[in-house]
């Protein structure tokens, strides 16, 4: 089930992937973005979900009813990317510079999850402040999904997530492949599009007891 709104307004400049530099999304792009709640018929699970159109990655944010702003709570990221992508990047923050990025990438019938931080204009860098755990992560010919929960990307040196009012997210994507699909350490190469969206975690906040047993099996 899916309850969108047009979030064409919110879009704004934010820090290039690896760069200190800002770059602009096309108001095409801007028309095309649509944020709502997804919930999961499969699984109850509810996300905030956030997408810019037909062809493009889904992003969905989950956190628990017990998180709390200026806490350290965990966070629940679903990303379905078409097989066209090579690598997506989320930044927790609304940025791709000092904040927790979030960077994924196919990994033959799986996928890779790299925890990574950048302070300019260089390749982001390894993030030891926040690790992951893998729900699922699956590939076929038409798409490739993975769904990783997060310790450290609610709270960072100078941010947070807030629970009561609105967050800024921001993402980037790569047609070109990674380096090494298996090595989370891997290089990547600039994105080819940028964007950024702003909501609450509203739409995405489940009870506790359901998000610690939809996240109980990760790895």
């Amino acid at each position: 089930m899916r309850v969108f709104s047009n979030t064409s307004s919110l879009l704004s400049l934010l820090l290039l992937l690896g760069g200190s530099q800002e770059g602009e999304a096309s108001p095409a792009l801007e028309k095309r973005q649509t944020t709502g709640q997804y919930c999961d018929t499969a699984s109850g699970m509810c996300y905030l979900e956030y997408s810019w159109g037909p062809t493009a990655p889904v992003f969905r944010v989950a956190v628990p009813d017990t998180a709390a702003t200026d806490t350290d709570f965990d966070t629940l990221l679903q990303i379905v990317s078409p097989a066209s992508f090579g690598w997506v990047g989320f930044g927790w923050g609304g940025r791709m510079t000092l904040n927790p990025l979030t960077v994924v990438w196919p990994n033959g019938q799986s996928a890779t999850v790299s925890s990574r931080w950048s302070s300019g204009r260089t390749l982001p860098q390894l993030y030891p402040e926040a690790t992951y755990r893998t729900v699922g992560a699956s590939r076929n010919s038409t798409h490739w999904t993975v769904e990783t929960v997060c310790s450290g990307c609610s709270k960072w040196s100078g941010g947070r997530l807030s629970t009561t009012g609105v967050n800024s997210f921001a993402w980037a994507v790569s047609e070109t492949t990674v380096a090494q699909p298996a090595n989370t350490a891997s290089s990547f190469q600039v994105h080819d599009n940028i964007g950024m969206f702003s909501e609450s975690l509203e739409p995405g906040t489940v009870p506790a007891a359901q998000f610690e047993e939809h996240v109980g099996g990760a790895n």
